[in-house]
C-alpha cells in the first residue's frame, strides 16, 4: 500500500513524456527546445516519484522530495516560457 503514492505520481508523469516525444517532431524551430522541455518535466515527475518511494514511511522525507519536484517542474515550466517569449520575438 505505501508503493500507491509512488506509483500514481509515476504515471502522472508519462503524459509530459508522451507530449516531449510529440513535440520533438514537429517542424517548427522551437520544438526542440519544447520538446526537451517537456521530456525534463516528465524525469523530473518520474525521479519524484523515485524518490517518494524511496522515503518509505519517513513523512518527513518525502514530504521534502514532493517540495523540490513542485520546485523543479515549476521552474522547468517558467524557462519553457520565457524561452518561447524570446524565440517569438525574433524576426
Amino acid at each position: 500500500m505505501h508503493a500507491l503514492a509512488p506509483l500514481v505520481l509515476a504515471f502522472s508523469g508519462l503524459p509530459a513524456l508522451l507530449i516531449g516525444a510529440r513535440v520533438s517532431r514537429a517542424r517548427d524551430p522551437r520544438s526542440r527546445g519544447m520538446a526537451l522541455h517537456w521530456v525534463l518535466i516528465g524525469l523530473t515527475i518520474q525521479a519524484g516519484a523515485v524518490g517518494v518511494y524511496w522515503a518509505g514511511g519517513d513523512d518527513r522525507l518525502a514530504q521534502g522530495v514532493a517540495i523540490a519536484m513542485v520546485v523543479l517542474v515549476n521552474a522547468l515550466i517558467v524557462s519553457m516560457v520565457l524561452q518561447l517569449r524570446r524565440r517569438g520575438k525574433r524576426p
